[in-house]
């Protein structure tokens, strides 16, 4: 078996499969398309969320040299949102769980970047 560690895409068949269910989705443009406008908050988030959920090297459907550079746009983007004045808080009417939400959403994209989060 060819296994390096405990978490469930952390061997080669896990890998191999996930090869094998994102073939053909270009997630790469997809990350692109939703970053596109820096106020489209809702696709940005969910962009987030998959480079949070998919951004380990061995599950990443995408260009792996280009998961560094998706990671930190959405750092980039989700910090904007939650700057004091900023169109989103005003649309969450400041909201501290969504600001809440939102900041570790940026603290797990950030730990991806650090290469921190592939273990679990």
């Amino acid at each position: 078996m060819g296994a390096w560690a405990s978490a469930p895409w952390q061997n080669d068949a896990a890998a191999d499969w996930f090869g094998d269910v994102f073939e053909g989705i270009d997630i790469d443009a997809r990350i692109d398309d939703a970053f596109e406008h820096d106020d489209d908050y809702d696709r940005a988030r969910a962009a987030c969320y998959l480079l949070a959920v998919l951004g380990h090297g061995t599950v990443w459907p995408g260009d792996l040299e280009r998961l560094d550079g998706h990671l930190e746009r959405g750092v980039e983007l989700l910090t904007e949102m939650i700057e004091p004045e900023s169109e989103f808080r005003e649309l969450w009417e400041d909201d501290p769980e969504v600001i809440e939400a939102v900041r570790a959403e940026i603290a797990e994209l950030a730990a991806r970047l650090d290469g921190k989060g592939d273990e679990d």
